[in-house]
């Protein structure tokens, strides 16, 4: 009895159990094909909105650049190189300077000078002043002159005279003027200095409107200041106004082994911005915006330190006095060698087992340090019979010598010294 009523116990819990794995892979059947279903209406779903999102994105690069022109933004493409051709090399041809008219500068009396009252007031009356610079060169290829880079820059004078920084010229085979209406004009390089980093174009023509001339002698540390120029391209960003204080008047800063008195300022100034006017709230130019500093210094283990609102600005009268002699001579001549060099003290000496002088950290290619066999590592010990401990005992003795000038150099290479002559040529000639 007992054996039957076992096996009965028995075969009713087989069949318990095979009528729960039953239901519980019905149950996982059901449930898998609604997470299918799920999925792939999710997948549907993201199918769907993909289109729409393309769309949108096509939109707002269609209103990055519109195609009909909205002053101040010119909105117009760059220049077809079948068009280049009307545009001519910038090389000032000396019998054309001789003929070239004087630069009358807008200077303001005090009794005709007014501070605006905003800062709207102010853009308006100067932004028009405000032009871009545009640097060709040739294709490699085709040998046709295409964009290369671009800058800023403002008029100084209702005959057009241009103001902007060297660099932003500099080895172009062609100029043009952008005007804030959207017109594009082939500009003259009268000269540049590469040492202050200045540069005097001419674009033919009478009635510019030219901005008034200020006193940059006379600027205090928080006066209010607005920068107008062209970041990051002459069309796209067009007439970019920003607005900040004077920091500094008086800032000796190197840049790119050049040391020239700077304003600082922590009006925002972008790559494109350089020749562009730094304006005071009477809506006259106090000077050129130049460079901006990316770093402020380094910590211990050696990483750089971002710098924010640090620009540099050359003062309008340095301006002014340099685009003078630029005009009258055609140029600035600046005695030069070619050389960036970096002063070795005792202590870096004694450390390094060599010489205290200046280390030749870099030469410019061609230049007269190049050509006469100078290379970088030499430690300058001497010019001349002027034993060198300081950068200055260098840069200061060959400005005080003439174009064409010789100098021996004895500079310590590779456990011996040697002396070498160089010939003292023009920086502004061979800066390029």
């Amino acid at each position: 009895m007992e054996p039957e009523q076992f096996r009965t116990k028995q075969d009713k819990g087989v069949s318990a159990l095979i009528w729960c794995l039953s239901i519980l892979l019905c149950v996982t059947f059901i449930a898998c094909m609604v997470v299918g279903a799920g999925f792939f209406r999710i997948r549907r779903a993201q199918s769907a909105l993909a289109q729409p999102s393309e769309t949108m994105q096509s939109q707002r690069n269609a209103s990055a650049a519109p195609a009909t022109p909205a002053p101040p933004t010119p909105g117009i493409d760059p220049v077809p190189s079948e068009r280049i051709d009307m545009t001519p090399m910038p090389t000032m041809d000396p019998s054309t300077l001789e003929n070239l008219p004087k630069m009358e500068l807008n200077v303001q009396e005090p009794s005709e000078m007014q501070v605006f009252a905003s800062i709207p007031d102010v853009v308006e009356a100067a932004s028009d002043s405000v032009v871009g610079i545009i640097h060709y060169q040739p294709n490699l290829r085709t040998g046709k002159l295409e964009e290369y880079a671009s800058g800023s820059g403002f008029i100084v004078s209702e005959n057009g005279y241009v103001l902007t920084n060297a660099h932003v010229v500099s080895g172009a085979a062609a100029v043009d003027v952008l005007f804030s209406d959207g017109e594009k004009k082939p500009a003259l390089v009268v000269g540049a200095d590469v040492t202050t980093d200045i540069a005097v174009l001419k674009v033919e023509g009478e009635g510019y409107l030219a901005l008034p001339i200020g006193d940059s002698n006379a600027l205090r540390v928080g006066e209010y200041v607005i920068a107008i120029g062209n970041p990051l391209s002459a069309y796209e960003l067009y007439g970019t106004v920003t607005f900040g204080i004077i920091s500094a008047t008086a800032r000796e800063i190197n840049i790119d082994g050049f040391v020239n008195t700077y304003l600082q300022t922590d009006a925002a100034i972008n790559f494109g911005n350089s020749g562009g006017p730094l304006i005071n709230m009477a809506g006259q130019v106090i000077g050129m915006n130049s460079a901006k500093s990316v770093t402020a210094g380094y910590d211990s283990r050696g990483n750089a330190i971002s710098a924010e609102g640090i620009g540099f600005a050359l003062p309008i009268q340095n301006v002014i006095e340099i685009a003078n002699v630029i005009l009258q001579e055609g140029g600035m001549v600046r005695p030069g060698i070619g050389v960036q060099i970096r002063a070795v003290d005792q202590e870096t000496a004694a450390e390094n087992g060599v010489p205290v002088g200046c280390r030749i950290e870099e030469l410019t290619e061609g230049a007269p340090a190049d050509q006469a066999g100078l290379k970088v590592g030499d430690i300058i010990t001497k010019v001349d019979d002027v034993i060198v401990t300081v950068n200055d005992d260098v840069v200061g003795y060959v400005r005080s010598l003439k174009v064409g000038d010789t100098i021996d150099f004895t500079v310590y290479r590779d456990g011996e010294y040697l002396t070498i002559t160089v010939i003292v040529g023009d920086m502004n000639k061979f800066s390029d």
